[in-house]
């Protein structure tokens, strides 16, 4: 599949779930006005964090980073696979870290720079669109990459963990959040819609280690998740009924997701986790 036509489906994927006005909106419900927000205000709620668990799991994955090193001010690290640039802005409010962030498409870049701005931490993260096959920076340009649940809507997967290697500095930290395969059936409504390749996790430690990085530890963060997809489609579920006919379309194929993914978390024994690993010499 070209990736153009990778692109497409990921963009069609994507594109309900990247509105800056919705969380806008959520943020004024709870009395939260535009020219006052801090980024906690976002990523405490989970409102821009996308990743699988939300924001209590990027909690745990800063927990488990700090038993290999410190996130400190001024490191620079890589946010592969941005999104709404939630996880970013995490890392450089909470530790003062310089974060690029960057993603394939141009909307969720273009949400996360405008996010970005309106709680004031421009000056600390940046983001571009960028083929994480395909990196612009020079080598060892970052003291860590973090990539969460995004390697396994990419194909390529010794490119994609090359190049996270070049550009990432000798002893410095990838951590990488995913689904390892095989993808159970249950998955089936998700991976209809956007490109899934889930390599079993043997294999997915060969594709990091084949790259020049070390695996220091896999964490299994499935508990986490499902609790966490167990709120948001408690909260979904409450809303369904309202709206436009576009919005409960929209919600409809979310609640179907969600449950496809607790599904094959749950009874198919699907499993989520963390990986760390260093960058060799």
């Amino acid at each position: 599949m070209s990736n153009t036509r990778v692109n497409l489906r990921l963009h069609s994927f994507y594109d309900e779930l990247t509105s800056v006005d919705a969380i806008l909106r959520v943020l004024a419900r709870e009395g939260l006005e535009e020219g006052s927000l801090t980024a906690a205000d976002l990523y405490t709620r989970s409102l821009d964090c996308q990743n699988h668990g939300g924001f209590a799991l990027l909690e745990r994955h800063a927990a488990l980073v700090a038993e290999y090193t410190a996130l400190r001010e001024g490191q620079r690290v890589l946010d592969a696979g941005c999104g709404l640039g939630g996880p970013s802005r995490y890392l450089a409010d909470r530790f003062g870290c310089t974060v690029t962030g960057i993603d394939v498409l141009l909307a969720r870049v273009q949400a996360a720079a405008t996010l970005t701005q309106l709680v004031s931490l421009g000056d600390r993260v940046a983001y571009c669109q960028v083929d994480a096959t395909r990196l612009p920076f020079t080598a060892h340009q970052f003291e860590q990459a973090w990539m969460l649940d995004v390697s396994i809507h990419i194909a390529n997967k010794a490119a994609l963990f090359g190049e996270l290697a070049r550009v990432v500095q000798p002893a410095g930290l990838l951590v990488l959040h995913d689904q390892p395969g095989p993808l159970p059936p249950a998955m089936r409504p998700v991976t209809r819609r956007a490109p899934y390749i889930a390599p079993a996790l043997p294999q997915l430690v060969r594709y990091v280690e084949g790259a020049g990085f070390r695996v220091l530890t896999w964490r299994d963060t499935t508990d986490t998740v499902l609790t966490y997809m167990q709120g948001r489609r408690a909260e979904l579920l409450q809303g369904v009924e309202r709206g436009t006919r576009a919005a409960r379309s929209r919600r409809q194929r979310r609640l179907a997701m969600l449950t496809a993914y607790m599904e094959a978390l749950g009874e198919q024994e699907s499993r989520t986790g963390l990986l760390i690993a260093r960058r060799m010499a």
